[in-house]
């Protein structure tokens, strides 16, 4: 699985191939399924000139997934982007794996 990625202040877009067809997707839903890489960018473009697509496909980033990778490892890649409308309250918070310790009041490491 093979994918170009840009985000914009609308969304991330991705073109992914899908077997022998890219889909065009905005966030996670999926808008067409095309024959070329090229023909889902201009389907893109039209369908949201809002959002000011680069023209051609070298202005996308382009990311390889190789037959030894796992398809999550991909998934984690694009999923860094936040678009700038999100509410960070609805977010999951990160909290840590260390387990919550109390100091020892007095007491030193070395005996």
């Amino acid at each position: 699985m093979s994918q170009y990625v840009f985000p914009t202040s609308r969304g991330l877009f991705r073109i992914v191939r899908h077997g022998h067809r890219w889909r065009s997707l905005v966030e996670a839903r999926e808008l067409a399924r095309h024959d070329t890489a090229e023909a889902a960018l201009d389907a893109l473009r039209i369908a949201w000139p809002q959002a000011r697509l680069p023209q051609f496909l070298s202005g996308w980033r382009y990311l390889a997934q190789s037959p030894d990778l796992p398809r999550a490892r991909l998934a984690r890649a694009t999923a860094t982007f936040r678009p700038s409308g999100v509410d960070l309250g609805s977010m999951r918070a990160r909290r840590s794996r260390r387990t919550p310790c109390r100091p020892s009041l007095g007491a030193t490491d070395q005996r």
